[in-house]
Protein backbone atom coordinates (compact mmCIF):
# COMPACT_ATOMS: atom_id res chain seq x y z
CA UNK A 1 0.00 0.00 0.00
CA UNK A 2 1.75 3.41 -0.81
CA UNK A 3 1.76 6.30 1.09
CA UNK A 4 -0.83 8.36 0.20
CA UNK A 5 -3.09 5.59 0.44
CA UNK A 6 -2.19 5.12 3.74
CA UNK A 7 -2.93 8.49 4.47
CA UNK A 8 -6.33 8.63 3.28
CA UNK A 9 -7.18 5.49 5.07
CA UNK A 10 -6.01 6.84 8.17
CA UNK A 11 -8.14 9.87 7.74
CA UNK A 12 -10.75 8.38 6.51
CA UNK A 13 -11.24 6.43 10.14
CA UNK A 14 -10.71 9.64 11.88
CA UNK A 15 -13.39 11.30 10.06
CA UNK A 16 -15.83 8.03 10.85
CA UNK A 17 -14.36 7.95 14.69
CA UNK A 18 -15.68 11.42 14.80
CA UNK A 19 -18.17 11.72 13.23
CA UNK A 20 -19.98 8.21 15.46
CA UNK A 21 -18.75 9.50 18.37
CA UNK A 22 -20.87 12.76 17.56
CA UNK A 23 -23.79 10.73 16.85
CA UNK A 24 -23.58 9.13 19.85
CA UNK A 25 -23.29 12.18 21.86
CA UNK A 26 -26.72 13.63 19.98
CA UNK A 27 -28.49 9.96 20.97
CA UNK A 28 -26.91 9.67 24.91
CA UNK A 29 -27.87 13.22 25.31
CA UNK A 30 -31.28 13.86 23.01
CA UNK A 31 -33.82 17.42 23.86
CA UNK A 32 -35.70 16.77 26.14
CA UNK A 33 -37.62 20.01 26.59
CA UNK A 34 -37.78 21.52 30.37
CA UNK A 35 -41.43 23.11 30.41
CA UNK A 36 -41.91 26.23 32.69
CA UNK A 37 -43.38 24.25 35.78
CA UNK A 38 -40.28 22.27 35.31
CA UNK A 39 -37.66 24.93 35.99
CA UNK A 40 -34.96 22.94 37.94
CA UNK A 41 -35.32 23.64 41.57
CA UNK A 42 -30.85 23.70 41.90
CA UNK A 43 -27.47 22.51 40.55
CA UNK A 44 -26.24 19.28 42.72
CA UNK A 45 -24.01 20.64 45.44
CA UNK A 46 -20.57 19.48 44.21
CA UNK A 47 -21.85 20.05 40.57
CA UNK A 48 -18.96 21.28 38.18
CA UNK A 49 -21.10 21.22 34.75
CA UNK A 50 -24.08 23.36 36.16
CA UNK A 51 -24.61 27.03 36.86
CA UNK A 52 -27.58 28.59 38.19
CA UNK A 53 -28.77 32.15 38.86
CA UNK A 54 -31.64 32.06 41.25
CA UNK A 55 -32.52 31.22 45.47
CA UNK A 56 -30.39 28.53 45.21
CA UNK A 57 -27.26 30.17 42.91
CA UNK A 58 -24.24 27.83 42.20
CA UNK A 59 -21.31 29.00 40.22
CA UNK A 60 -22.85 32.56 39.81
CA UNK A 61 -20.77 35.11 41.20
CA UNK A 62 -23.38 34.92 44.45
CA UNK A 63 -25.62 36.21 41.85
CA UNK A 64 -29.15 35.49 43.13
CA UNK A 65 -31.42 36.96 41.02
CA UNK A 66 -31.12 39.24 37.76
CA UNK A 67 -33.89 42.27 38.39
CA UNK A 68 -35.30 45.50 36.10
CA UNK A 69 -37.21 47.89 35.80
CA UNK A 70 -39.33 46.84 33.11
CA UNK A 71 -42.17 44.71 31.72
CA UNK A 72 -41.53 41.03 31.89
CA UNK A 73 -42.38 40.92 28.04
CA UNK A 74 -39.84 43.62 27.21
CA UNK A 75 -36.66 41.43 29.10
CA UNK A 76 -38.00 38.24 28.07
CA UNK A 77 -37.73 39.97 24.30
CA UNK A 78 -34.48 40.90 25.08
CA UNK A 79 -33.26 37.41 27.05
CA UNK A 80 -34.15 35.96 23.55
CA UNK A 81 -32.46 38.45 21.32
CA UNK A 82 -29.48 37.57 23.45
CA UNK A 83 -30.03 33.71 23.16
CA UNK A 84 -30.49 34.16 19.15
CA UNK A 85 -27.31 36.18 18.95
CA UNK A 86 -25.11 32.91 20.64
CA UNK A 87 -23.68 30.81 18.44
CA UNK A 88 -24.80 26.99 17.78
CA UNK A 89 -27.84 27.97 19.63
CA UNK A 90 -31.91 25.97 19.34
CA UNK A 91 -34.33 27.86 20.84
CA UNK A 92 -36.28 24.19 22.27
CA UNK A 93 -39.33 26.19 24.12
CA UNK A 94 -40.49 29.83 24.05
CA UNK A 95 -43.25 31.25 27.14
CA UNK A 96 -44.30 34.61 27.71
CA UNK A 97 -42.06 34.11 30.91
CA UNK A 98 -40.22 31.27 30.64
CA UNK A 99 -37.25 29.95 27.54
CA UNK A 100 -35.36 26.63 27.08
CA UNK A 101 -32.32 26.57 24.43
CA UNK A 102 -29.98 24.32 24.01
CA UNK A 103 -26.56 25.72 23.53
CA UNK A 104 -24.13 23.34 21.70
CA UNK A 105 -20.36 23.03 22.09
CA UNK A 106 -18.13 23.71 18.34
CA UNK A 107 -16.33 20.36 17.52
CA UNK A 108 -18.10 17.59 19.51
CA UNK A 109 -20.94 19.39 19.75
CA UNK A 110 -22.14 18.67 23.83
CA UNK A 111 -25.15 19.79 24.16
CA UNK A 112 -25.90 22.43 27.40
CA UNK A 113 -29.56 23.26 28.83
CA UNK A 114 -29.85 26.71 29.22
CA UNK A 115 -32.81 27.72 30.78
CA UNK A 116 -34.62 31.64 31.82
CA UNK A 117 -37.28 31.96 33.89
CA UNK A 118 -39.08 35.52 34.48
CA UNK A 119 -41.84 36.56 37.04
CA UNK A 120 -42.39 39.60 38.78
CA UNK A 121 -42.26 40.95 41.63
CA UNK A 122 -42.79 44.06 43.61
CA UNK A 123 -42.97 45.72 40.58
CA UNK A 124 -39.90 44.61 38.51
CA UNK A 125 -38.88 41.88 36.53
CA UNK A 126 -36.62 39.12 37.59
CA UNK A 127 -34.89 35.91 35.72
CA UNK A 128 -33.75 33.41 37.37
CA UNK A 129 -31.37 31.62 35.11
CA UNK A 130 -30.00 27.28 35.22
CA UNK A 131 -27.56 26.03 32.49
CA UNK A 132 -26.11 22.73 32.52
CA UNK A 133 -23.97 19.73 30.57
CA UNK A 134 -26.13 17.05 29.66
CA UNK A 135 -22.88 15.00 29.47
CA UNK A 136 -20.37 14.53 31.55
CA UNK A 137 -18.91 15.61 35.20
CA UNK A 138 -17.20 19.14 33.83
CA UNK A 139 -17.93 21.48 31.78
CA UNK A 140 -14.62 23.50 32.17
CA UNK A 141 -16.09 26.49 32.75
CA UNK A 142 -18.72 27.18 29.87
CA UNK A 143 -21.78 26.98 32.10
CA UNK A 144 -20.41 29.63 34.63
CA UNK A 145 -19.10 31.82 32.09
CA UNK A 146 -22.39 31.53 29.96
CA UNK A 147 -24.22 32.57 33.14
CA UNK A 148 -22.34 35.35 33.56
CA UNK A 149 -22.08 36.85 30.09
CA UNK A 150 -25.76 36.90 30.27
CA UNK A 151 -25.63 38.59 33.59
CA UNK A 152 -23.56 40.98 32.17
CA UNK A 153 -25.40 41.38 28.89
CA UNK A 154 -28.32 42.22 30.37
CA UNK A 155 -27.63 44.28 32.82
CA UNK A 156 -25.92 46.99 30.08
CA UNK A 157 -28.97 47.02 27.71
CA UNK A 158 -31.45 50.19 28.09
CA UNK A 159 -34.75 48.54 28.25
CA UNK A 160 -37.89 50.73 28.51
CA UNK A 161 -38.66 51.56 32.29
CA UNK A 162 -42.51 50.79 33.79
CA UNK A 163 -43.64 48.59 36.19
CA UNK A 164 -43.96 44.45 35.41
CA UNK A 165 -47.46 43.28 36.40
CA UNK A 166 -48.27 40.00 36.12
CA UNK A 167 -50.26 39.14 32.95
Amino acid sequence: MSDRRRVAAFAGVVVAVYLFAVLAIQILASDELIEPDEFPESCLEESMDCAMIGPDSHRSGGLTELRFESSLDTVMAETGAWIDSEPRTNVLGEWPEHSHSVFRSLLWRFPDDFVVKGFCDQGDAVLHVYSESRLGISDLGVNKDRVLRFSTHMSSVEMATSECIEG
